[in-house]
């Protein structure tokens, strides 16, 4: 896959070549996937793996009275797979130790739904800073959740010892961990709430796996051998692939049930790589689900609404939300969930990262919910929101026909017993550079018709297509009093 994408000058840097792994075979070391804690996945195999000098030793793994074998290889390595298991809540015992002496053994080992949250920094942002909005919420470390933490400062500091993939998770302390105050304060706010909101409503246990780091590109998150293949050369804040070396290849090959993606913040700095932000998602994804051995749902989140200083630093922003949109018709088994209603307020300290975090767990748990477990009402859509789904034109006007519009098509803010008649805004059409607002109104349950503004070039219709969206300037929702997606459609 080549790009015929002209890059700036600065992603034509190779990569250092002089850089050397400084990583050592441990004489006998269970990857640091794994400890106390931990929660497995339910229902695939169950995979162990980990280090040992001793090549052609035995190891043996003990779980839930089934007890498996596997030799050390000559890769210094050892994959030991057990049968797969129902979600069981109840505290169980690992045990692994080889054939000359080696043990080691994990308590409080729990059987449900591991999932993934990955992206930049508004998937990485602490609780901490969120709890102002949620004071009422309680830290119970008996909660059926558990919590592996990961953290983008320290993966930055180790990129100059890693020249490739890391074997094993970069940092020794970073380990399971209960939901007790301290160590939920400093994970994800998002994946936080996501669990607590899950495990209200079902009883299989879950894990979540922070695979997040601030300021991250698509093209540090996925490995080296892939941005060439893309044409990148370089990341834009560490070395392409070092956040995938770092924080999401030592987990590969482990069973997960899915992953929740907020990302593409940094792809709105730059026109050349927003243009693309689909076709590298689907690159990136194809590529993770090929070395997971596993086509895992993804729970994609369409980019916040910024204040203040978004046009300065992220000046394609409406690209890269209208090619999150877009990915949805090349990616299977993903969904989107809108953010651009739970931006920070004008007067919040912190313009590019919204404490709402707990709004925006609820949407997705909700989804989630209904798709993975059966609960709700959502099983067959694919999002919550209203989703484009045709459209017809004539020389003045432009109908587009939406799915997923729960009791109706509403004007946020509006009684929805008489939206049908009612304008709303945020349409426009026209391409990128030359797109003009037009007048919009409800014309049915499901469709809206746009007014064709004199001289617009009407094979683009777009929603929501702007830097700075609110819920004043794109007011269409549905009847769960959800946003409409920002999405920039091309009329054949």
């Amino acid at each position: 896959m080549s790009s015929t994408v002209a890059l700036p000058s600065f992603y034509q840097t190779e990569k250092d070549k002089s850089i050397v792994s400084d990583w050592k075979c441990p004489e006998f070391k269970v990857s640091g996937v794994f400890s106390s804690h931990m929660v497995l996945q339910r229902e695939k195999p169950i995979k162990i793996w980990g280090f040992s000098q001793s090549i052609g030793s035995t190891v043996k793994a003990s779980f839930m009275g089934e007890t498996a074998t596997a030799k050390v290889g000559e890769d210094n390595r050892f994959m030991i797979t057990l049968s797969p298991r129902p979600y069981n809540p109840e505290p169980e015992k690992l045990t692994i130790s080889d054939d000359i002496g080696h043990e080691v053994v994990y308590e409080d080992v729990l059987v449900g739904d591991v999932w993934l949250i990955c992206g930049q920094s508004n998937a990485e942002l602490h609780l901490s800073p969120c709890m102002s909005l949620t004071p009422s919420i309680e830290f119970d470390e008996n909660d059926n959740f558990r919590l592996f933490y990961q953290a983008q400062g320290i993966a930055a500091q180790n990129l100059s010892h890693i020249a490739d993939p890391s074997p094993d998770v970069i940092k020794p302390d970073w380990t399971w961990k209960r939901p007790d105050e301290k160590a939920s304060l400093s994970f994800s706010a998002l994946g936080w709430y996501f669990a607590k909101e899950i495990t209200k409503h079902v009883g299989v246990p879950l894990g979540i796996i922070m695979m997040a780091a601030g300021g991250a590109a698509l093209r540090e998150l996925m490995p080296a051998e892939l941005n060439y293949e893309l044409g990148y050369r370089n990341g834009a804040n560490v070395r392409e692939g070092g956040y995938y070396d770092t924080l999401i290849h030592p987990f590969i090959p482990l069973p997960f049930k899915a992953m929740i993606f907020f990302q593409g913040e940094s792809e709105g700095c730059w026109k050349e790589v927003a243009d693309r932000f689909d076709t590298d998602m689907l690159a990136f994804f194809t590529f993770l689900r090929a070395k997971f051995e596993q086509i895992f749902p993804i729970y994609n989140i369409q980019l916040s609404d910024y204040p203040r200083n978004c046009e300065r630093f992220f000046p394609f922003i409406d690209i890269t939300r209208t090619k999150q949109f877009d990915a949805l018709s090349i990616i299977p088994d993903m969904t989107l969930t809108v953010d651009m209603d739970l931006g920070a307020d004008e007067d919040y300290n912190d313009w590019a990262h919204s404490p709402r975090k707990l709004e925006l767990a609820e949407r997705i748990a909700r989804l989630a919910l209904a798709k993975e477990y059966g609960v709700g009402s959502l099983q067959n859509v694919v999002s919550p929101q209203p989703i484009f789904a045709s459209l017809s034109e004539d020389k003045s006007e432009i109908t587009i026909s939406f799915t997923d519009v729960g009791t109706g098509l509403i004007v946020s803010g509006q009684d929805p017993r008489m939206s049908v008649g009612l304008e709303v805004c945020g349409f426009t059409v026209g391409p990128y550079e030359n797109r003009i607002a037009a007048k919009a109104t409800i014309t049915s349950r499901s469709e809206v018709t746009v007014k064709v503004p004199e001289g617009a070039d009407t094979r683009h219709v777009g929603y929501a297509f702007s830097i700075r969206v609110s819920r004043e300037s794109a007011d269409l929702y549905n009847g769960n009093n959800l946003p409409c997606p920002a999405f920039l459609i091309n009329v054949n």
